[in-house]
């Protein structure tokens, strides 16, 4: 499996992102805070597509990682919007790229793409909820 350079395998802390893992190795690019994995069989809906649910988790952790990494501070998805525009293949390798749009006292804003090479495939907006 071809994983470019500045890869890592992603060392989650939640318990359920390790159990997701188990469908394949997830990655980490620590300088770009790019999460990223190799679609597989694993991934794949009835379609023989990407599964979208497994999409969708991927940008709510990747969003939630960013965020905890850039601001320090602990927050939970409150809402998240997604719209896929292109189907995602097997062997296609998908990075995740988010970024904050506005931070306020009790709400962060932001926004993710999910991209294969220059294409995006997924556009989400979320808004997290910062803990007490």
């Amino acid at each position: 499996m071809n994983i470019p350079g500045q890869y890592v395998p992603w060392d989650s802390t939640s318990v359920f992102m390790t159990r997701m893992a188990d469908l394949g190795e997830l990655y980490w690019d620590a300088s770009e805070k790019v999460l990223a994995v190799r679609i597989t069989p694993a991934h794949a809906n009835v379609h023989g597509i990407a599964h979208g649910g497994f999409l969708a988790t991927l940008v709510d952790c990747a969003l939630g990682t960013v965020l905890v990494e850039e601001t320090g501070t602990a927050v939970v998805t409150a809402q998240m919007a997604l719209d896929y525009l292109s189907s995602v293949k097997m062997d296609d390798w998908v990075e995740v790229h988010g970024t904050i749009d506005k931070r306020g006292r009790r709400l962060i804003y932001a926004t993710c793409y999910v991209r294969v090479g220059d294409r995006n495939v997924l556009k989400a907006n979320a808004i997290f909820a910062v803990r007490d």
